[in-house]
């Protein structure tokens, strides 16, 4: 398996098709303070059949998803503590950054997508009490850019809540006291990046380019800085983006404050980006601490899909030129973590003990849930519907470590339609759909 997802990075598992791969166990450079391309990077990729819908995303599935991808990139079996484990130092006043991408309105970082890292950061507990939501600023170009893709400016009229703004929002902007040299071009980045957040998460979009071959997440940061129109996109847009990412890791104070990249691949463009609808579904999300990796193996889901429809594979020169030096930002040696269809059918005695079910199928009247979790904690089952939406809420507590079985009169409570029910505890977020009937 490790040779495999390395070498040929096998397409996704077919469809039933389940759990987390064999992890390799190859040393980090980060344990052994070596060049980070020494050895290979890890990255997560999350595939989940029921993450959409047609053209719907069902939110409480990617919720899932990304709470088992930070889980399974951190080795740590506790959404919050996982999260924690990214940001070296972090406390309950640290501001977190999340740069997405919404320049095509038809294919931006979804905001389903957004919203499932702020609720797994909002899960990290320092001693009693919760990150703040509105220490999260979630953040691009503009407020029409975010507004356009289904985001809702913050106003700063409810402080429990997550920031979304552009930098061009009143009161952030450009900072003109710090200036990055892009390969001659100089640029100013927002002050959102350069004064506000501690750390950032880059979460970009699955996508090709008609210069760039790719926009994934380093290229995302051309939405950084205030003149992106002034930075080379010729080439491969190398080593343009190369450089507009040193900057950043080496410039911006404190340095190197970009712990996590992820992308977006519940949708993708697989051709004729970076504007337009996209036209493929990958169902995926890309996970990493390393930006080349993370980058690399989008490339490698593109070419995937180019390759089934006999087009030619993508070689975008500036993941090439970026691992290297002078830049040095990560590693095109990929060790290649595979979910599939966590929550849906798993193996395994530990994954039966956990397994979210209900009956009977499909619910009338009323249901039996049962289900377990890996630890003793706060445990809460919502119903919720495919945009996310929460329509009932089924269970509140404490339960001890085990199987436990909860009865949810469903009559009167909802009506007749298509479901989740959304299991969430220490041990992540486990989701079931199910069919409501109306009383005959």
């Amino acid at each position: 398996m490790k040779d495999l997802s390395r070498r040929d990075f096998l397409k996704f598992l077919g469809i039933g098709a389940v759990g987390l791969a064999a992890r390799p166990r190859i040393a980090s450079a980060l344990k052994h303070g070596l060049a980070p391309a020494v050895f290979a990077s890890d990255v997560v990729q999350c595939f989940h059949e029921e993450a959409t819908s047609g053209n719907t995303i069902n939110e409480p599935v990617v919720q899932m998803m990304m709470d088992e991808s930070v889980m399974a990139l951190a080795g740590v079996r506790d959404v919050g503590e996982a999260w924690k484990s990214f940001f070296p130092g972090i406390t309950e006043a640290s501001i977190i950054g999340i740069k997405i991408n919404c320049i095509n309105r038809y294919l931006p970082t979804h905001p389903e997508v957004a919203r499932s890292m702020v609720n797994g950061l909002a899960q990290m507990n320092f001693g009693g009490t919760l990150f703040p939501k509105n220490n999260i600023i979630v953040w691009d170009r503009t407020d029409s850019e975010l507004t356009s893709s289904g985001y809702t400016i913050y106003t700063g009229s409810d402080p429990s809540q997550v920031r979304y703004v552009g930098t061009n929002h009143s009161g952030f902007g450009y900072d003109t006291g710090v200036t990055f040299n892009v390969n001659g071009s100089n640029q100013n980045p927002s002050r959102i990046l350069s004064q506000m957040v501690d750390y950032l998460v880059d979460a970009a979009v699955l996508k090709t380019h008609s210069q760039g071959n790719v926009t994934l997440c380093m290229k995302n940061h051309y939405g950084s800085v205030h003149n992106p129109g002034g930075l080379q996109h010729s080439s491969g847009c190398s080593p343009a983006i190369p450089s507009l990412n040193q900057q950043i890791r080496d410039v911006v104070t404190p340095n190197n404050i970009q712990k996590l990249f992820v992308i977006d691949g519940l949708f993708g463009l697989y051709s004729g980006g970076p504007g337009g609808s996209p036209n493929f579904n990958p169902k995926v999300l890309i996970m990493s601490r390393d930006p080349v990796a993370c980058d690399y193996q989008g490339q490698n889901v593109i070419n995937i899909e180019r390759r089934a429809r006999g087009l030619g594979t993508l070689n975008a020169a500036q993941i090439t030129t970026a691992a290297q030096p002078p830049y040095s930002l990560g590693t095109t040696d990929v060790n290649l973590i595979e979910i599939n269809n966590v929550g849906i059918e798993e193996g395994g005695r530990t994954a039966r003990e956990r397994r979210l079910e209900v009956s009977p199928q499909p619910v009338r009247e009323q249901a039996r849930i049962s289900f377990g979790i890996p630890s003793a904690g706060d445990v809460s089952i919502d119903l919720v519907d495919a945009a996310g939406r929460t329509r009932a809420e089924v269970y509140r507590g404490r339960l001890a470590r085990g199987r436990h079985q909860v009865n949810w009169q469903a009559r009167g409570k909802v009506g007749a339609g298509t479901y989740f029910l959304r299991l969430s505890s220490r041990g992540g977020t486990q989701a079931k759909k199910i069919t409501v009937l109306s009383k005959e």
